[in-house]
């Protein structure tokens, strides 16, 4: 109970976006009527008809309805795995920007396709919370490119990177030969799209877009006006010196400026337990040498 509290309290928009779903979910199956059409492809599914008719909202609420249970769990899991980071780093304006800016450009797409295949006549509906999350992982890749991740239920370890790419290639190639079908690959490459464009306009022009040995701190992100502490998962092949190692002055503009940044920006809270370790170790240290 209590780490469900830390993580609502320290992803208040990832945890906000997935219960929003379930909410979603839970009033979808209270409110159909099997036999009956439904209020809910009508005006909330994105579709070329509805947003033909007016209905802009459906760039928006698409995202949140989920086809079945499987479909909510799978979202909701690659919302929590890429989302808690992302949101961590790029704050909550930052965070909220990239997924709704992903999903609706992965919604215009798929209308696009739709209109160019079945026209004004045939509604080609899009839902789910997919395209948004193909941007978040597109800007994962972008900042952690190397942290490794296993392809469950596979026995297979790939960096993210090579994960990204994989998921853009399937997306791709399914637009090509499948158009605006049952599953919406046009709205994933969008998404894609969506997440490699605001890492390239929001995150810093000139800069690659993935960089196979670059780690992330919060002082790049000022230019942008975006806060928040990047944390790595998995650090092996850029591995920072040790303390012991540094200069004093080095060991502080390493170490001890970005726990300040993060205290400043989200309060002790924010804290784990190794840097509260680190910081008080830091004082104790500095303490006994003024003396």
């Amino acid at each position: 109970m209590q780490s469900s509290y830390q993580a609502t309290r320290r992803h208040p928009s990832v945890m906000l976006l997935i219960g929003i779903s379930v909410g979603v979910f839970l009033l979808q199956a209270l409110t159909r009527t099997p036999g009956f059409p439904s209020v809910w492809d009508h005006y909330f599914y994105l579709s070329q008809t509805g947003v033909g008719r007016g209905f802009l909202w459906q760039f928006i609420s698409f995202q949140f309805i989920h086809a079945n249970l499987l479909h909510l769990l799978f979202n909701g899991w690659a919302l929590y795995v890429f989302g808690r980071m992302i949101e961590e780093t790029l704050g909550k304006d930052g965070f909220l920007s990239l997924f709704f800016m992903s999903g609706a450009l992965g919604g215009l797409l798929h209308l696009l396709i739709a209109w160019s295949t079945s026209g004004m006549e045939v509604p080609q509906y899009m839902i789910g919370a997919s395209a948004g999350i193909y941007g978040l992982i597109a800007v994962f890749a972008r900042l952690w490119p190397d942290s490794p991740m296993m392809l469950f239920p596979f026995p297979v370890t790939l960096r993210v990177r090579h994960f990204f790419f994989i998921l853009l290639a399937i997306a791709g190639v399914g637009l090509l030969f499948s158009g605006a079908g049952q599953v919406s690959h046009a709205g994933h490459f969008g998404g894609a799209i969506g997440g490699l464009l605001y890492a390239h306009y929001f995150m810093g022009r000139r800069t690659p877009v993935f960089a196979a040995k670059q780690t992330v701190r919060p002082r790049e992100f000022k230019a942008a006006k975006v806060r928040g502490v990047a944390r790595v998962f998995a650090q092996k092949a850029n591995r920072p010196a040790r303390p012991a190692e540094m200069s004093r002055e080095e060991f502080i503009s390493r170490e001890i400026d970005p726990i300040l940044e993060k205290i400043s920006a989200h309060g002790m809270h924010s804290l784990t337990e190794k840097e509260r370790q680190l910081l008080e170790s830091a004082r104790s240290k500095l303490d006994g040498r003024s003396r």
